[in-house]
């Protein structure tokens, strides 16, 4: 049996952790939140709480109460900036030497994506970045050393080139299977995968015929200010748009990274806008505006963050993995991917789009591919097989090191080098079908309190 003096220090030791850390909490938000110009608000991403909320949290005996005693409810807002909470830190110091788009040039752009349509443009691509920048501490393929801008930059564009089908696809195929342009507005016709003809992009079976609404991509239960309104939708009363939707109805993917659901929305649009309503009353202008196109893709690397984890994609490609960027993005359907399913062939084009990112851009190495369930046995799998002619060299020095040798396996098909995505025939059913931020804003948030633990669903 303990003693008396061995029992009070242990008592004393967790007094210690347990207020130290609910300290911690409060000195992440509102505690030293002074000024009249500095105002301690809510992080509405993580719970739903408000302003007022959080307003007391600037007083020191509030260290003990809720939100303030609960690490990132709350947070210290300088006014003179957007309101939207700064992306979290990555630790590392800011370069001084390069802009970004010194790095990643001009030529470096149309090498990696020669098809690029609009709104992909170099140019939106370098003003988004320094829109940003401009206003954020954690700056975007600009923290650490040279060869860590280079790796980020890398998987930035390994990731944003396959979403978009190397910046052909400005929205997702399958909600906009076909697009009409007419002076009346741009309308789309929603597919079904079971009626989409992949090798000419279109369906006769409209997703809203006879009656039917469309209602992907929409969590009704999150409403403003923590998401757009959204519900069910219909044709276009015309006959002469019948089966066609107006498309800044819904959400569905759009932009280099296919922004999609209803709350992530309305989250980019706080942060790129300014203002809430800008991009759920007009969603299309993510695929129509170069600014809110590449914005919204470096939103999501910037900002969306796992549920319960505090990373982000930023940081997971300065920390150096690659895997760890894509559970992000799409770890619900890649990490791991379904060996029956559509997800596990399309690593095989993201994988390749790394690698021809990586190669353009200079880096030495890959960055690690853990932090993704099964991504570095697909990895070598996509190598082996001559699928991933791309990433030959840099198999055979991975970072941070070789996991093991390769394989003297023989390929099992005849290498082939790059395609352009319109011509990788070879790759067969291997298309763009899902959208990227798919389900980010329909998870379970969990928030830990001190002896209590609170599951809120959003």
């Amino acid at each position: 049996m303990p003693s008396l003096s061995t029992l009070a220090s242990f008592l004393l030791a967790f007094s210690s952790i347990t207020t130290s850390s609910l300290t911690s909490a409060q000195d992440l938000s509102c505690k030293n939140c002074r000024g009249n110009k500095r105002k301690c608000v809510a992080d509405i991403t993580i719970q739903v709480l408000s302003d007022d909320d959080c307003a007391t949290c600037v007083k020191p005996s509030s260290k003990w109460t809720w939100p303030c005693n609960v690490e990132g409810l709350c947070w210290c807002w300088d006014s003179t900036t957007p309101k939207f909470k700064p992306a979290l830190s990555s630790s590392y110091e800011e370069a001084t030497d390069d802009e970004p788009c010194d790095l990643f040039t001009k030529d470096m752009f149309e090498e990696i994506a020669p098809n690029a349509v609009y709104p992909y443009t170099y140019k939106g691509l370098c003003d988004a970045i320094d829109y940003l920048n401009e206003r954020y501490e954690e700056k975007v393929f600009k923290m650490g050393t040279r060869e860590q801008q280079r790796q980020e930059w890398a998987a930035f564009l390994g990731h944003t080139t396959h979403e978009s089908a190397q910046y052909t696809a400005p929205r997702e195929y399958l909600p906009c299977g076909r697009t009409i342009d007419s002076a009346a507005g741009t309308f789309c016709k929603p597919c079904s995968s079971d009626n989409f003809d992949w090798d000419n992009m279109y369906c006769e079976i409209s997703e809203v015929a006879n009656g039917k609404f469309y209602e992907d991509y929409c969590d009704k239960i999150i409403t403003p200010p923590y998401g757009c309104v959204c519900g069910p939708t219909s044709e276009v009363d015309s006959d002469e748009y019948k089966g066609l939707i107006n498309p800044n109805f819904v959400y569905f993917g759009r932009g280099a990274i296919q922004l999609s659901w209803n709350a992530n929305y309305v989250k980019a649009s706080q942060v790129l806008a300014e203002s809430s309503d800008t991009l759920c009353s007009q969603p299309d202008l993510v695929a129509t505006q170069p600014k809110y196109a590449w914005g919204t893709a470096l939103w999501f690397w910037m900002f969306s963050k796992p549920p319960g984890v505090e990373t982000t994609s930023h940081v997971q490609s300065l920390e150096g993995s690659f895997g760890g960027s894509l559970n992000i993005i799409n770890g619900g359907l890649e990490c791991p991917a379904d060996p029956q399913g559509y997800h596990v062939k399309a690593i095989v084009t993201r994988l390749r789009y790394y690698c021809i990112a990586a190669s353009v851009v200079g880096v030495k190495r890959l960055l690690d591919m853990d932090g993704c369930e099964g991504l570095s046995e697909k990895f070598e799998e996509c190598v082996m097989t001559g699928y991933c002619p791309e990433c030959n060299d840099f198999f055979l020095d991975p970072s941070p090191a070789p996991s093991k040798a390769p394989s003297p396996a023989v390929p099992t098909e005849q290498p082939m080098g790059f395609r352009s995505w319109a011509n990788d025939s070879w790759m067969g059913d291997i298309k763009r079908r899902d959208s990227s931020g798919m389900g980010m804003s329909s998870v379970f948030r969990v928030v830990t309190f001190f002896t209590v633990v609170y599951f809120g669903i959003r």
